[in-house]
């Protein structure tokens, strides 16, 4: 019990370690609002820049203040460290779960088998590839295994009084909820506990009940870490989500429309019953990074060959045989929750990295269902066993672009037009440049006029109006901030705004961050074209 304790206790470590070898991260996530939103948050930029970050602009800030806080602060290696720290956490209570679900005795074997599953779980392609990011879904994801492990922590509690089981599932739900609120693609781990509490074998008012509860504990969760953004957002635009859903908010700031990526969901009947093959076979359906981690078609073999093993076993024996032969409770309720969070996750949004929760249970789930294939105890753990090497050992994690350490995280060099008092930066094209913005004088004001939130359109809405009474009325410097292979854009937005470049005035530069040095950005004076 010692060894693993201290073999939990320093895989924090180990993955923060990590870090300083692999090298610091420059996703394209982060070079666009994981820096700038905490910051416009901070200085109460929201209206005085817009839509610099696309629609990435009007997330909750929340989860990101830590981060920025620890750039500003701390050394670059010292961030980094931190970022694959936090992570490694997961394990704890991956463990923790997993000791619950497989076996809450006190045997060495059992132990050690845990932790060989809970390895596994953490040397996912997620996992491995975030390590060190910003990205914050290995974070976010401690309060959802959180309350994962108070489900199956307490099950007689569930069944007991009811006040005892509301305890349960209301912590629950608020630890889900506030994962919810700070990150809304984790509402699918919230349906899919819902629906697994629906799975437990208990009385159905009984499920019902407890259903019910931890949805309220779920709303006060999102209420807790979100609430304070969605009223903002409401009180701007008048869309609490802005600017998602817009086609039910109709906000007069966007347009109507999802505005979701809906880029990677399956298309077509086949992709999605093969979906997790399809994903593996090419990857960039769910991301932007090659990769390949056979977690998720070994479960949906093991899924169907559970099914099919069931039906059989029920038209040999009938429903009493099948019920004596039942398996823990906890297993069902592990399967179900993967499963809806996964139908979930592939409905609605398909982007790889937020299938993380379901990529750290993925060997517990694996065992769940060889559990109903395989009778034996010891036959049972070697073929988990045997599933959770095969998993790894034919992982091969993608990421999205690391560089040596330097003494800064950025490496930003501004060019000498950026000193300009009291300018309005107009900003085009689709790269990143939020992380820029901190780097500009205070009152330097960013104004996106083209990209993937706005542009020239005949259909204007008020935040193109806002922008384009901001440029007729100012009368400081205007400059024109482009990265050199979308220059187009910024050619195409400037003449709808009746403006052109002074192309003699332009000054390059490349922070060091930027993993395509050979194309600089442009920051560049623009005057009012002359009318005749």
């Amino acid at each position: 019990m010692t060894a693993i304790r201290v073999l939990l206790g320093l895989t924090p470590f180990a993955f923060g370690a990590s870090i300083l070898w692999l090298g610091q991260d420059i996703s394209w996530d982060l070079r666009n609002y994981h820096v700038y939103n905490p910051f416009a948050f901070l200085f109460d930029r929201m209206g005085h820049d817009v839509a610099v970050a696309h629609v990435a602009t009007y997330y909750n800030p929340l989860l990101y203040l830590p981060f920025y806080h620890a750039v500003v602060g701390l050394p670059p290696k010292a961030v980094g460290f931190l970022l694959g720290f936090l992570p490694g956490l997961n394990a704890w209570l991956i463990y923790a779960i997993t000791r619950r679900a497989v076996d809450p005795g006190d045997s060495a074997r059992a132990r050690w088998y845990c932790f060989a599953l809970t390895a596994a779980a953490m040397l996912g392609m997620i996992h491995l590839a975030e390590i060190g990011t910003s990205f914050g879904d290995t974070v976010v994801s401690l309060p959802v295994l959180a309350a994962v492990f108070l489900l199956v922590r307490f099950p007689e509690r569930l069944g007991g009084p009811l006040r005892g089981g509301a305890s349960v599932v209301l912590a629950a739900g608020v630890l889900a909820g506030s994962a919810c609120g700070v990150k809304l693609p984790f509402a699918i781990y919230c349906v899919g506990l819902c629906a697994a509490i629906l799975a437990f074998r208990l009385p159905w008012r009984r499920r019902l009940a407890l259903a019910v509860l931890f949805g309220l504990g779920v709303l006060v969760g999102i209420a807790a870490t979100g609430g304070f953004w969605m009223l903002a957002m409401w009180r701007r635009f008048q869309n609490p989500v802005f600017p998602y859903f817009n086609e039910w908010f109709r906000s007069p700031w966007g347009a109507e429309g999802s505005y979701r990526d809906e880029r990677f969901i399956p298309q077509g009947p086949a992709m999605w019953l093969l979906f997790p093959f399809w994903f593996n076979v090419e990857p960039t359906r769910v991301g932007e990074v090659g990769f390949r981690d056979l977690r998720f078609p070994l479960l949906y073999v093991l899924l169907l060959a559970a099914l099919i093993g069931g039906a059989c076993r029920l038209r040999r024996g009938g429903r009493t045989a099948a019920a004596e032969a039942s398996p823990p409770a906890a297993d069902g309720f592990l399967i179900v929750f993967l499963v809806v969070s996964f139908l979930l996750w592939m409905k609605l949004f398909s982007v790889y990295r937020y299938a993380i929760v379901c990529e750290y249970l993925a060997p517990l789930t694996a065992h769940a269902l060889l559990g109903r294939l395989i009778r034996n105890p010891r036959r049972l753990k070697q073929a988990a066993l045997a599933a959770a090497a095969f998993v790894v050992l034919t992982l091969d994690p993608g990421h999205w672009g690391r560089r040596p350490w330097t003494a800064d995280y950025f490496d930003i060099a501004l060019p000498p037009l950026a000193a300009e008092r009291r300018a309005i930066v107009l900003v085009t094209g689709h790269d990143p440049v939020g992380y820029l913005i901190p780097s500009f004088p205070a009152e330097a004001r960013f104004l996106r006029i083209q990209g993937f939130v706005t542009g020239p359109s005949p259909r204007l809405n008020e935040t193109d109006r806002m922008m384009m009474r901001a440029v007729a009325e100012h009368s400081g410097p205007l400059l024109l901030l482009y990265r050199i292979y979308e220059e187009w854009h910024a050619l195409q937005a400037l003449e709808f705004y009746g403006l052109e470049l002074e192309r003699d005035s332009c000054q390059g530069f490349v922070p060091g961050i930027e993993p395509q040095p050979e194309h600089p950005f442009f920051l560049c004076r623009v005057s009012r074209r002359a009318t005749h």
